[in-house]
């Protein structure tokens, strides 16, 4: 619930400015890692997996010239870091699959063109949402 809880105050931030702090983000990244060095036995891999994740997305703002903005980017790193690979992997298909569909209505109703931009965050904030209800629904243990 912290996650949740942090996820939605930086869509807020998102929504109203469109800049994230990074500092912030930077401590949070410090954080998941000394959550699991103390709290959790972890597999290595799967969290370094998370974290390359991010560093692809990161690449990938440096590329589009922050088409995908950094602050996204950094935000999939601590995430991953965080959850692993394949619990972000399922959290980041929820959050662009909204994001897909959030984008072909705004198109299709005109309400905006093909170079105007979302805030991700709080696409991302839903998609973790439903991990987590579809974790507890499956009754599998939620780590967020």
């Amino acid at each position: 619930m912290i996650c949740f809880g942090i996820l939605a105050g930086m869509s807020v931030l998102d929504i109203a400015s469109r800049k994230v702090p990074v500092k912030a983000l930077l401590i949070l990244a410090a954080g998941a890692v000394g959550y699991h060095a103390v709290c959790r036995e972890v597999d290595i891999l799967v969290l370094a997996a998370g974290a390359a994740v991010g560093v692809l997305f990161i690449f990938m703002s440096k590329v589009t010239k922050e088409g995908i903005g950094y602050g996204d980017s950094l935000g999939i790193f601590v995430l991953g870091m965080y959850l692993g690979v394949w619990s972000l992997l399922e959290v980041l298909s929820g959050a662009f699959f909204l994001l897909a569909i959030s984008a072909a209505v705004l198109l299709a109703g005109k309400r905006m063109s093909r170079k105007c931009a979302l805030p991700f965050y709080p696409f991302l904030t839903i998609g973790y949402a439903l991990w987590m209800i579809g974790g507890a629904a499956c009754g599998t243990v939620i780590n967020g």
